[in-house]
């Protein structure tokens, strides 16, 4: 039995987008306030759709049912623009408002569009499949009766890429450059390259099948290794606390013990925080409750 390297390729490709959206939706759930993980699951999994689909297109058997899969295909599409618009607004915390909603706006006229005039956004009618070797196997791609309204769609990723090197310009320039390249870099880069690739593709330039969804699972990778990065030194970081916390409260009691077996009382007054702490033994000398708040004028 021949190994179809093309289903092991996208069929990956939907499994690691599958996985890492699942992970995200759980940290979601423990933490209701990570929309930017949420945000992720709902990059990934349209992601991982949009590659089941390019799957099903590769194998597709009669115009019809190649023209319905790439109809059903701009849904996903859809969903993957929002929400990596959200995401980049969200965790970047950059990028002109009035860009984000011209990119939605445009993408979900693209989506009316897919299904109120002809097969699709991207034919009038898919009137054949033309079979071409591809990873050496034999694969199907349509061609047909371009959509002109398929430029709809195409500004809307134009849009989009406008968008993301703003926001990336924006981070930048706000000192964080790490973002700013692996982020802002990475939307804009393999947005770019997918654009370009199904420019080609679908204009019939270039005869070969619709691989957008390897973009965009170079791009859901960065995403994830960059939430993954946060959430550990988030972790470590509340590590780090509990152990200053705890290295502070076995301090204080240390020096309860020294200074009660010297009798005599110590009194500490913080001015950050405009707190005041003091030992047990100097509250008895003072006549101050163990639980009673300390104010300096009831000191004084």
């Amino acid at each position: 039995m021949q190994i179809s390297l093309i289903t092991i390729v996208w069929s990956m490709i939907a499994s690691v987008c599958f996985t890492l959206a699942g992970i995200n939706f759980l940290v979601w759930c423990r933490n209701r306030k990570a929309w930017a993980n949420l945000l992720f699951c709902l990059t990934a999994v349209p992601t991982a759709v949009f590659a089941l689909c390019e799957l099903w297109m590769i194998r597709a058997e009669t115009p019809a049912e190649s023209a319905t899969v790439l109809k059903w295909g701009h849904v996903a599409v859809w969903l993957l623009v929002v929400s990596l618009v959200g995401f980049v607004r969200l965790y970047l915390k950059a990028g002109r408002p009035w860009l984000a909603w011209t990119v939605c706006g445009l993408r979900t006229a693209a989506l009316l569009l897919n299904f109120l005039v002809g097969q699709n956004l991207n034919y009038r009618e898919v009137t054949r499949l033309r079979h071409i070797p591809f990873l050496g196997e034999s694969v199907q791609i349509p061609e047909g009766v371009h959509n002109p309204w398929m430029l709809v769609g195409q500004l809307s990723l134009v849009a989009l890429l406008t968008f993301a090197a703003d926001a990336t310009v924006t981070v930048w320039r706000r000192g964080d450059r790490h973002s700013a390249v692996t982020v802002g870099g990475s939307i804009v880069f393999f947005t770019l390259v997918s654009a370009c690739q199904s420019l080609l593709v679908l204009w019939g330039i270039v005869q070969a099948p619709l691989t957008s969804s390897i973009s965009f699972m170079g791009l859901v990778a960065v995403m994830g290794f960059e939430l993954s990065d946060d959430t550990l030194r988030a972790s470590q970081l509340v590590t780090e606390l509990q152990a200053s916390e705890a290295g502070l409260r076995e301090s204080e009691q240390r020096m309860s013990v020294a200074v009660d077996a010297a009798n005599f009382g110590i009194w500490i007054r913080d001015l950050a925080r405009n707190e005041i702490w003091a030992t047990d033994k100097w509250r008895a000398l003072f006549g101050f409750g163990k639980a009673e708040q300390l104010e300096l004028d009831s000191i004084l």
